[in-house]
């Protein structure tokens, strides 16, 4: 009866351990892939954001090291002042944390024509009386197009 109660102590601290190492098996597991998850993706670019690609170096240009004089100080350009907003425009803010997809028209059978990011400026152009979609201008590069209602907060 010794050799029993022996066994069967054996077999019950073995499951116990083997779920106790299964389980941080699985805490591991998930703190490895919510690490992984929590890291942004890349900015995606749209139309005129593309980067252009560098001129390739002319090799016996790189043979030759080039002297050049140092730049000389550019003047200090006032920004231009802001344009008056049309009547009933508005500046505002994107709150979407993931983004907008602007599109043609208001309406989600228009083709995208670009998108905005969260907390960028827009100009909110024109509210409908259905207030479903809103017509903004992009202020950053002055693009125009529909988004969702709702997804904006006017500026102060």
């Amino acid at each position: 009866m010794k050799g029993f109660f022996i066994g069967l102590s054996k077999l019950i601290l073995g499951v116990a351990i083997a779920l106790i190492l299964l389980s941080m098996a699985g805490v591991a597991t998930a703190r490895y892939f919510m690490g992984r998850l929590s890291v942004l993706p890349p900015k995606p670019l749209y139309g005129d954001e593309m980067p252009v690609p560098a001129p390739e170096a002319n090799s016996e240009a790189a043979a030759e090291p080039a002297v050049e004089p140092p730049p000389e100080p550019t003047p200090a350009v006032e920004p231009p002042p802001e344009p008056a907003l049309e009547p009933g425009a508005y500046n505002a803010t994107v709150v979407q944390p993931i983004g907008l997809v602007m599109r043609e028209g208001p309406g989600v059978e228009f083709p995208q024509v670009g998108g905005v990011d969260v907390n960028e400026a827009v100009v909110v152009l024109e509210e409908p009386a259905d207030q479903s979609w809103v017509k903004v201008r992009v202020v950053s590069n002055g693009q125009e197009g529909w988004v969702k209602a709702g997804n904006t907060r006017r500026a102060e």
